[in-house]
């Protein structure tokens, strides 16, 4: 039987649209400050994030007669007629937000505007107006919202942990800051603050003050005007990335946005400059023309359609590179350089991380032939670097299908295979003697029983040998640590803080010390010695990146994340090994359970038959 609901049923429903956690209430209480002209806004919240949201300001305030009708659906001082949504400039525009938030909390107002000789105060429960006095105040409003999701427990049960909502709090705050550099806005948690930002005319010191200084020292400026687009963005250099767009700000009309289209023509320069499955940091400013986006497509307004968008990513393609055109001069330092600098963590995502000198080169496979062309220093050099290694098309496309393919298509007796367990490779490798390293980066192993060559990425295998002696040193709590000569200070935002803390044990049983260092940083005394390198912190980083949002004791989950990327520790392409650390890593090769292919997928070991070489020179 069809039934139509209540009123008061519709409007819960309507409410959970709008108002999906305190968060929520958050940005669109502040939201409405800004568009009553604030220049000063305050957020405090106590206990649990459902228990106490106070947001206050200077702005204009609410009429007697304006309050009457403030919570009605669909009331709005920012729309008149159906025209009105081509020309939005305001951060609110549908008359939901605060009918939405009496539906689902208890709220106290106070507000007052300047011509007004008394304020006024409500006390509203379940949508409804329960108490109204006057009140001695200066101008602005007040809100104060208690009880969030009394009335709909439902909801509430389905809320994340309480940190990650508080630091969802936090974080719509510091973007709603980013994009308002003339207003001062102050966050205090129970007592402490955390947030407090002056009013700064210059972005870059709005951009320092939420962000820190490690990100706002590493941007550089680049704008560009015309009469529909005004454009100012801030990109990182090519020491400054992340292993995931978080770090990424756009903010449209004073509005923070999320669009992926924009972040590709921002991220299209950097390829050559930063590691695989890394993202530079920025924060973009866009004004356009009203008319050429709308914002009325999402209940969150985070998502908008810009018409011509192609027109916009071509504009911030040609920005970016124009800021970041010097440090091209740097990409093959960088590239060389990658063992020291290169974060632990790229194989730590979840889908295949695919190394710079494993990726696709011009052809399947160059024959020897065609290496022999090329056999000048530079030549060889440009090869490796530009990654024409043999696993190319097996890393983009099935294994099965593409293991074949290398030679011909017809036998399969002339390919390269990939080898697994069933096909005996342990046996076959057992025989061998090391017969030699090529271009520094794969080792030559030779079984003249069978008449069969093998290659060793001495990269790949490494990264397999490290995976699992730190997997197995974990579960066994035997990882030993190295006290640092100089403890190293991290500062970190406040949600990175929250989760190095509440992860704290991960840390340690990882074999790092840290210590709170208060204000937002920490103190790096210990790393993990079987690490041996310099970029323990960026190593760190990543780990809070992966980690989920939502804090949980059950992090055993990213175990086994973490201990791939931990094994980015490991000797690189081009890394010069002695005769005995060959032996060594070979033999521990050979030991591994599963030493065929790297932790993310890659293969470490290919093999070459007598018989292929033979072809090659046209004797067979």
């Amino acid at each position: 039987m069809i039934r139509l609901l209540d009123e008061a049923t519709i409007s819960k429903i309507a409410a959970g649209e709008i108002i999906e956690n305190s968060a929520s209430i958050v940005k669109e209480l502040v939201e409405n400050s800004i568009d009553a002209g604030a220049d000063d806004i305050l957020i405090e919240i106590r206990g649990e994030s459902t228990d106490f949201i106070k947001v206050s300001d200077n702005g204009s305030g609410f009429s007697e007669e304006d309050l009457e009708v403030a919570f009605l659906r669909h009331s709005t001082s920012k729309l008149e007629k159906i025209e009105d949504l081509e020309k939005i400039r305001t951060l609110g525009f549908r008359g939901e937000a605060l009918a939405s938030i009496s539906n689902i909390s208890k709220i106290k107002l106070m507000t007052k505007r300047e011509e007004d000789l008394a304020g006024n105060s409500l006390l509203i429960e379940n949508g409804k107006i329960i108490k109204k006095n006057k009140v001695g105040m200066p101008r602005g409003t007040t809100f104060v919202i208690s009880d969030v999701f009394y009335n709909t427990p439902v909801r509430k049960k389905f809320l994340r942990k309480d940190l990650t909502e508080i630091n969802n709090i936090i974080d719509i705050v510091q973007k709603i800051a980013l994009s308002n550099n003339n207003i001062k806005f102050t966050l205090i948690r129970d007592g402490k603050i955390i947030l407090n930002t002056g009013s700064h005319k210059d972005p870059i010191n709005r951009i320092y003050s939420i962000l820190g200084s490690e990100i706002a020292s590493s941007l550089n400026e680049g704008s560009f005007e015309s009469e529909n687009y005004k454009i100012r963005g801030f990109f990182s250099d090519n020491k400054l990335f992340r292993s995931n767009r978080d770090s990424q700000y756009i903010f449209v009309n004073g509005r923070f946005i999320r669009n992926i289209n924009l972040s590709r023509a921002v991220e299209k320069n950097y390829h050559s400059l930063i590691p695989l499955n890394r993202y530079p940091v920025f924060v973009l400013y866009i004004d356009i023309d009203p008319k050429l986006i709308d914002v009325n497509i999402h209940p969150k307004k985070n998502e908008i359609k810009i018409s011509n968008e192609n027109i916009l990513c071509a504009l911030l393609a040609e920005i970016v590179e124009e800021v970041i055109y010097p440090n091209r001069s740097i990409r093959e330092i960088e590239i060389e350089d990658k063992k020291e600098n290169v974060s632990v963590f790229d194989i730590f995502e979840e889908k295949e991380s695919i190394e710079p000198e494993a990726q696709e080169s011009e052809s399947n496979l160059k024959s020897l032939w065609d290496i022999e062309k090329d056999t000048s220093e530079d030549s060889l050099k440009n090869t490796f670097n530009e990654d024409a290694i043999l696993y190319k098309d097996s890393l983009k496309k099935d294994l099965d299908l593409e293991k074949d393919k290398f030679f011909t298509e017809k036998h399969e007796e002339d390919n390269f295979l990939f080898k697994s367990e069933k096909n005996h490779i342990d046996e076959k490798l057992l025989n061998t003697r090391i017969a030699g390293v090529l271009f520094k980066t794969y080792i030559l192993l030779e079984n003249q029983r069978d008449g069969i060559t093998f290659l060793v990425d001495q990269h790949a295998a490494h990264e397999r040998v490290n995976y699992e002696k730190f997997l197995h040193m974990y579960l066994k709590s035997e990882i030993t640590s190295q006290i640092l000569l100089k403890p190293e200070i991290i500062e970190l935002n406040q949600n990175e803080y929250d989760k190095i803390l509440n992860y704290i044990d991960l840390f340690t049983k990882l074999g790092f010390k840290i210590e709170d260092f208060g204000d937002n940083s920490v103190v790096l005394r210990e790393v993990p010695m079987i690490f041996g390198m310099p970029t323990y912190v960026n190593f760190i980083r990543d780990i809070i990146d992966s980690l989920d949002k939502e804090i949980s004791s059950n992090y055993e989950a990213d175990l086994y994340k973490i201990m791939k990327k931990a094994c980015k520790a490991s000797v690189k392409a081009g890394d010069d090994l002695s005769d005995m650390e060959i032996e060594s890593l070979i033999r521990d090769l050979k030991n591994c359970e599963n030493p065929y292919t790297c932790p993310h997928g890659r293969p470490t070991v290919v093999e070459v038959s007598k018989h292929t070489i033979s072809k090659l020179f046209l004797r067979e």
